[in-house]
C-alpha cells in the first residue's frame, strides 16, 4: 500500500528514526520511501499506484497522495500567477494554501490524502477527498500526532493497541468498521470531505464540503433528464483526460451504472476496454447483460468465470491487504475484475459506483415507499381501526401479515432499513458472550448510521436521508474501499466518474419524487439514458454483484478448508461468540447458505484478521478487550 504518513509535536525537532515503526510497516511490499522533516513536523512517504510527493516549499511542509482530474488545468493557472516552478502535487498544494488559506482543500478534484505544517502558525492540516476515495488515519496522544494512510502504520508505532469492542460490533452489523472508528480504540478514520486541524494542542474537525439536498422544483423531467445526461457525459469526460485509451477501460458488470460510464467512454473512445466476472451460479450470474453492453457499445470485452479455487486463493491476500477486519465477499470479484485488466496492459478502471446512492437505485428505497404508505393513512384511522384490528388475527400464517406490516411499518428509519442484521436480532445476540456485549453496548450499534440519517444537509424528504446515509456509509465505508483496495492490490489505479463533485451536487438538486416515481427505482436517470443504454439493460431487475460465498464455503474443500480456524481452541478464546454458536454456524450455512453465508463470512474474516494483524509489531501478547491472545 502506497501513501503518507508522518508525525507533529510543535516545537519538536523531530527525529527520522521517530518514523522507523510506521515507515517499517508501510514499506512491506518494497516500494520506494522519501522522507522530510522541518521543526515540529516529520513526514514520509511510499510509492504505490499513484506517487506522493513531499514539498518543503512556499512556507509550508506538505506530504500528500493524489490522483486529481484537474491537476493539470491547476497547475497551468498557479505557476503562471506564481511565477514560481511548481514540479509536483505538493508544491501545488502549498500554492494553493498560500493563497486561499483553510479553502484551499476546495480546489482539488479527484482522490486525494494531503497533510500540511504551516510552520508559521504552527498549524497541521489533514484532509481527505469529498468521498473516501484515499483513506488516512491518525492518533493524538500527550501533544504528539501521527497519521498514515493505512491503519497498520500507527499500529505499529502505538504498539500497545486494544480493539474496540463497540468497533467489532459494528463491523458485524456493517462488514465493516465506519469512519471515524476503526478496529482500535485510540485511532480514528478521518472521514470524507473533512479537514483535521492540530494547533494550539489541540484538534478539531471542519467539514469542507458535503452533499446538500436543497431540491429545485421549477424543472420538469425533460430538463433534468437533459442536464443529468450531460453531467454524466462530461464528468466521464473529465475523468479520461490524458488517458492512453489502449491502457484504460471498465468495470462492465451489465448494470445501469457501469454500462452509462461504458456508453460515455466508448463515445470518446472507439474500442473501449471492458471487464467483467461472472460465476457458474445463475443467481449470481449476470454475464449476459455485460455481454450485451459489450456487443451494444463495441468494446473490448474481457471476462473470467470465477471458481471457488479462485477465492480460497484470494481470501489471505485480502486478508492480508485490508488493516482491519472487511467482510464485502464482492471483493474477490472486484479484485479478479482488477486483475484481468491488468494482465490485459490496463493500468486505469473506471468504475461506476455511486449512481445507486445519488439516484435510488436499490431496491431498498423502493421497499422503503410500501412501509411509508402505512403512514400516509390517518393517525386516527391507523390507531382506531387498523391496528386493534391486526390484534384478532394469528400470530403465524399467511394472515399474520397485516401484523407484520405494521410492526415493521413502525420502526422509524433508519432502523427499518437497517435492522434485517443477523447480529441485530435476538438470535444473533444470543450467539455472542455476554461479556463481549456488555462492552460493545449493541443498543447504540446504529448510533452512526442515525447520525448520518438525521443529518443530512437540507433534506426534507426521507429518501434523501437514506441516500445520504448510503453514500456515507455503504459508499465511503464499504463499496469505495472495497473497489479501490482491490484494484491497488491488482496494481490499478481507479476512478469514480459517477462520483464527480458536479455530478453528485446535481443529484442533490433533483426532487426526490423524481428519484423514485411510484415504486419505480431511479426514475429520472432511466428518463436520461433512454436511447442510449439497451432497454434490457435499463429496465432489468437490479442484481447486484454478489459472490456465493455461503455455496462455496459448504461445497469447496479449498473454502471448508478455512472455515477450520473457527474450531481451534484459539478463536473460541476470542471472548466475542459463544462456542455453541461456532460450533453450529457452519451447520446453519450448510442449511440456509444464501442468509447464513454471510453470517459466517463475517464471523470467518474476523478471525483470519485476527490472526494475520494481531500482535505483528509486538513481541508480547496483549489484551484486545475481552480476553489475552497470543501475539504469535
Amino acid at each position: 500500500m502506497g501513501g503518507i504518513y508522518g508525525i507533529c509535536e510543535p516545537g519538536v525537532q523531530l527525529q527520522t528514526n521517530d518514523l522507523d515503526l510506521i515507515s517499517l510497516a508501510m514499506e512491506a511490499e518494497g516500494r520506494p520511501q522519501t522522507t522530510g522533516s522541518c521543526k515540529g513536523a516529520l513526514f514520509g512517504a511510499v510509492r504505490g499506484l499513484t506517487i506522493p510527493s513531499l514539498s518543503a516549499a512556499y512556507d509550508s511542509f506538505v506530504a500528500v497522495d493524489a490522483d486529481l482530474c484537474n491537476y493539470d488545468a491547476l497547475w497551468a493557472e498557479h505557476e503562471c500567477r506564481n511565477h514560481k516552478a511548481i514540479n509536483s502535487v505538493a508544491d501545488l498544494v502549498a500554492v494553493l494554501y498560500g493563497r486561499y488559506g483553510m479553502s484551499f482543500v476546495e480546489k482539488l478534484e479527484g482522490a486525494f490524502s494531503l497533510a500540511l505544517w504551516d510552520s508559521k502558525e504552527q498549524r497541521l492540516v489533514l484532509a481527505i477527498d469529498r468521498f473516501g476515495f484515499k483513506t488516512l488515519y491518525w492518533s493524538y496522544h500527550r501533544g504528539r500526532l501521527i497519521f498514515s494512510s493505512g491503519l497498520k502504520g500507527i499500529a505499529a508505532a502505538k504498539q500497545d493497541t486494544e480493539v474496540d469492542p463497540g468497533a467489532v460490533m459494528q463491523y458485524l452489523v456493517h462488514t465493516v468498521v465506519p469512519a471515524p472508528l476503526t478496529i482500535y480504540k485510540g485511532i480514528e478514520r478521518l472521514e470524507p470531505g473533512t479537514l483535521l486541524v492540530y494547533e494550539r494542542s489541540e484538534t478539531r474537525k471542519a467539514r469542507y464540503w458535503d452533499l446538500n439536498y436543497e431540491e429545485t422544483r421549477n424543472f420538469g423531467v425533460s430538463k433534468w433528464s437533459e442536464e443529468l445526461r450531460e453531467c454524466m457525459r462530461q464528468a466521464v469526460r473529465s475523468h479520461l483526460v490524458g488517458c492512453e485509451p489502449q491502457q484504460t477501460g471498465a468495470y462492465l458488470s451489465g448494470g445501469t451504472d457501469s454500462s452509462s460510464v461504458v456508453a460515455f467512454a466508448s463515445q470518446l473512445h472507439s474500442t473501449f476496454n471492458t471487464f467483467s466476472i461472472y460465476f457458474g451460479d445463475p443467481r449470481y450470474d449476470e454475464v449476459g447483460f455485460s455481454r450485451l453492453a459489450a456487443d451494444h457499445f463495441r468494446t473490448r470485452h474481457h471476462e473470467k468465470c470465477l471458481q471457488p479455487g479462485d477465492a480460497s486463493r484470494t481470501i489471505p491476500k485480502l486478508v492480508e491487504f485490508y488493516d482491519e477486519p472487511f467482510a464485502n465477499s464482492s471483493a474477490i470479484g472486484a479484485y479478479y475484475c482488477a486483475q484481468i485488466a491488468r494482465e490485459n496492459g490496463v493500468d486505469l478502471l473506471l468504475a461506476g459506483d455511486g449512481g445507486d446512492e445519488l439516484f435510488a437505485g436499490n431496491e431498498r428505497y423502493a421497499t422503503d415507499r410500501r412501509w411509508a404508505l402505512y403512514h400516509s393513512i390517518p393517525t386516527l384511522l391507523r390507531n382506531g381501526v387498523f391496528r386493534p384490528a391486526t390484534k384478532l388475527l394469528p400470530k403465524a400464517g399467511p394472515f399474520s401479515y397485516p401484523a407484520r406490516y405494521i410492526r415493521r411499518a413502525e420502526i422509524p428509519n433508519p432502523r427499518r432499513m437497517l435492522s434485517y442484521s443477523f447480529f441485530l436480532t435476538d438470535e444473533g445476540k444470543e450467539a455472542m458472550q455476554p461479556d463481549f456485549l456488555e462492552q460493545a453496548k449493541p443498543d447504540t450499534v446504529l448510533d452512526i448510521a442515525q447520525t448520518h440519517f438525521d443529518s443530512a444537509p437540507h433534506a426534507t424528504s426521507e429518501l434523501n436521508r437514506l441516500l445520504y446515509l448510503d453514500v456515507k456509509m455503504t459508499l465511503a465505508d464499504n463499496d469505495i474501499r472495497k473497489i479501490a483496495g482491490t484494484a491497488e492490490m491488482a496494481g490499478v489505479r481507479v476512478r469514480f466518474p459517477l462520483l464527480d463533485r458536479r455530478l453528485a451536487e446535481l443529484s442533490g438538486r433533483i426532487p426526490s419524487r423524481l428519484k423514485v416515481k411510484g415504486f419505480e427505482k431511479r426514475y429520472i436517470f432511466k428518463q436520461a439514458m433512454k436511447n442510449i443504454l439497451p432497454d434490457r439493460i435499463l429496465y432489468k431487475k437490479k442484481h447486484g454483484f454478489g459472490v456465493p460465498v455461503g455455496s462455496w464455503l459448504v461445497g469447496d474443500p479449498g473454502m471448508k478448508s478455512l472455515t477450520a480456524v473457527l474450531d481451534e481452541p484459539q478463536a473460541r478464546q476470542r471472548g466475542y461468540f459463544r462456542p455453541e454458536f461456532l460450533a453450529g454456524i457452519k451447520e446453519l450455512n450448510r442449511i440456509h447458505p444464501a442468509y447464513f453465508g454471510e453470517v459466517l463470512w463475517a464471523v470467518l474474516l474476523l478471525e483470519l484478521w485476527h490472526r494475520q494483524h494481531r500482535g505483528r509489531f509486538r513481541k508480547e501478547s496483549v489484551t484486545c478487550g475481552m480476553g489475552v491472545e497470543s501475539a504469535s
